[in-house]
């Protein structure tokens, strides 16, 4: 499953659930509209998550997301921030993603990425379970 955070006025929201759905339409994805969604679900039982998707609105979310850090470490991150700042650039980094794009320019990137990344998986699945 990927889970995905994107806040109800996120800009590309429509955007990346269709690049989603284009280039891994057998995994569900599940949205998570607010960070107190998104927080409830990482207490959870977090097996059946793959890869989590965010998508970043401002600093200020940022830094929201990043008190929730304990529960983002060793999950398999890929994030769209806003635009190129390099305060939350710093902050990203922080969390570990896998892979960042922007809003701005560049977030088409997030579907081949996670195809790739999905890829990467079934192949190390295949090979502990010979």
């Amino acid at each position: 499953m990927i889970l995905f955070y994107a806040a109800e006025n996120n800009p590309v929201v429509e955007a990346l659930e269709q690049i989603v759905a284009g280039e891994i339409p057998t995994r569900p994805l599940i949205r998570c509209r607010s960070l107190n969604v998104l927080e409830q679900r990482l207490r959870r039982p977090r097996n059946d998550i793959d890869v989590i998707l965010i998508s970043v609105n401002d600093a200020i979310e940022m830094r929201q997301l990043n008190a929730m850090r304990a529960l983002l470490i060793d999950l398999r991150l890929v994030m769209v921030l806003p635009w190129r700042d390099e305060d939350i650039i710093a902050w990203a980094h922080k969390l570990g993603p896998r892979f960042i794009a922007f809003a701005d320019n560049g977030y088409e990137q997030v579907g081949p990425v996670l195809r790739k990344m999905f890829g990467a998986a079934k192949v190390i699945h295949l090979c502990l379970h010979r």
